[in-house]
């Protein structure tokens, strides 16, 4: 079944966000840099982008009692020559914490018919290029199949920008996108996580009470 987003996710993504950028330094320490991307009940596939909060780190946000947090992302020119841009061949490497959670995490659309994959709650690299041309799969690149189970714990991402890493928005991986890969990575417009369950990657995670502290520790692209 592909690993995409769920059809309640649309173009919601791009009307907030915009920049370029490139290299191998270390993402600053932040907050304001970094957005945190909610669905929001009242408009199904509409993402709503809420500012992270100031973590020990980079950036930090709280889950809710609702499956609705689905990405931490940054677009800020204040990366420019550090995170975005061409990152062809190149390495993101992400530490982050997970912390203060007593209820199970849940994912939009858990046991239910049209999410019938067992795969737990998680989070995973995200970018996504320029879509002011007008909507395409591979505008957008989840890393595939490296993923973290969330749960209480630290963890670190390393994920090298390359085709047999990543697949896109329908579930296709670089290798059967090459074209489409090559032109997204090479100007990425908007990078970070993304939090889903089940057959998707992005559909979208919270806790049953509401608790747990998702903190950036470090992001760098060398």
């Amino acid at each position: 079944m592909p690993r995409s987003r769920l059809t309640r996710l649309v173009l919601a993504t791009t009307a907030t966000i915009a920049t370029a950028l490139v290299s191998s330094a270390p993402v600053m320490a932040d907050a304001s840099n970094w957005k945190v991307g909610y669905y929001t009940p009242s408009s199904v596939g509409t993402l709503s982008f809420a500012q992270a909060k100031p973590g020990g780190g980079v950036a930090s946000f709280n889950f809710t009692d609702q499956s609705n947090t689905a990405l931490l992302v940054t677009t800020h020119g204040a990366y420019k020559g550090s995170t975005l841009g061409d990152l062809t061949g190149k390495t993101i490497t992400a530490t982050f914490d997970i912390s203060g959670a007593t209820g199970d995490f849940t994912y939009f659309g858990q046991g239910t018919p049209s999410n019938p994959c067992g795969t737990p709650a998680s989070t995973r690299l995200f970018f996504q290029t320029d879509n002011g041309g007008g909507f395409a799969y591979t505008h957008y690149w989840w890393s595939n199949p490296q993923a973290v189970v969330l749960a209480n714990g630290a963890y670190e991402l390393t994920v090298t920008v390359e085709p047999a890493q990543w697949s896109d928005w329908n579930g296709q991986g670089g290798l059967v996108e090459p074209a489409g890969f090559a032109d997204a990575a090479s100007n990425v417009k908007t990078i970070g996580f993304s939090f889903g369950g089940g057959c998707f990657f992005e559909n979208g995670v919270g806790t049953t009470d509401g608790s747990g502290t998702f903190t950036l520790d470090s992001f760098s692209v060398s």
